[in-house]
C-alpha cells in the first residue's frame, strides 16, 4: 500500500510541476506547504523538483523560479523569508549536512549548493564507491549569490556578503565581503575601496 501512495503521489507531482499561469503557482502552493516540513508564503514555478520535502523548512515569503531543484534525502534544508530563487538554483543536502540560508539572500540563477562531495583517497576503489563526506553550508542573512555561482560543504557565508557570478566558494566568506574567482577570494568589503 505505502508503494502505492507514493506512486500516486510522485503523478501528482508530475502534473503539477507543469500547471501554467498563476493557476500553477497557486495549486503548487497548496500542495507543497502540507508536504513541507513547516512553510509560510512560498510561490514556486515550473518544473521543481522537491525531494524528501519533510526535511524542507521554508519561513515567510519564499519565491522559487522555474526549474528549480531541492534536494534534502539524507540531509536538511531551511530558508529564511524573503528568500527567492532565480531559474534553475540546485539546493543539494541529498548525502547529508545541512543546508541553512537566511532572510533577504537572493540566489541568482543557475547557483549550485552542495554540502557533500565525493571521497577519492583510496586509488584502488573507484570514486563513485568511496561513499561521501559531508558539511554544512550555512549562508546568513541579505547575502547575493550571484550566477551560476558554486556553493561547496563546509562554507559559512557571513551577513551581507555577496558572491560573485561563477565565483566557487571552497571556504568562509566574512560578513559584507564581495568575493569573487574560482576558488572565491575576497576582492573587497561592501563600502570599502579593494584590497587587492
Amino acid at each position: 500500500m505505502k508503494y502505492i501512495v507514493e506512486e500516486i503521489i510522485e503523478w501528482i507531482e508530475g502534473i503539477l510541476r507543469f500547471l501554467p499561469g498563476r493557476l500553477g503557482v497557486i495549486v503548487r502552493k497548496i500542495f507543497w506547504q502540507k508536504r513541507f516540513l513547516s512553510c509560510g508564503d512560498v510561490k514556486i514555478g515550473n518544473d521543481c523538483i522537491f525531494v524528501k520535502p519533510g526535511a524542507m523548512r521554508f519561513s515567510g515569503l519564499t519565491m522559487i523560479n522555474d526549474k528549480c531543484f531541492f534536494n534534502a534525502d539524507g540531509g536538511f534544508i531551511t530558508v529564511g523569508n524573503w528568500t527567492a530563487f532565480n531559474r534553475g538554483a540546485h539546493i543539494n543536502a541529498s548525502c547529508g549536512g545541512k543546508i541553512v540560508i537566511g532572510d533577504h539572500c537572493p540566489i541568482g540563477p543557475g547557483v549550485v549548493m552542495r554540502t557533500s562531495n565525493h571521497r577519492f583517497t583510496n586509488k584502488e576503489v573507484f570514486i563513485q564507491d568511496q561513499g561521501h563526506q559531508s558539511a554544512d553550508i550555512v549562508i546568513e542573512d541579505d547575502c547575493w549569490i550571484g550566477a551560476n555561482a558554486v556553493i561547496l560543504g563546509g562554507v559559512h557565508i557571513g551577513k551581507g556578503a555577496i558572491i560573485g557570478a561563477g565565483a566557487v566558494v571552497t571556504k568562509d566568506i566574512p560578513s559584507m565581503a564581495i568575493a569573487v574567482g574560482v576558488p572565491a577570494k575576497v576582492l573587497k568589503y561592501r563600502g570599502a575601496q579593494s584590497t587587492v
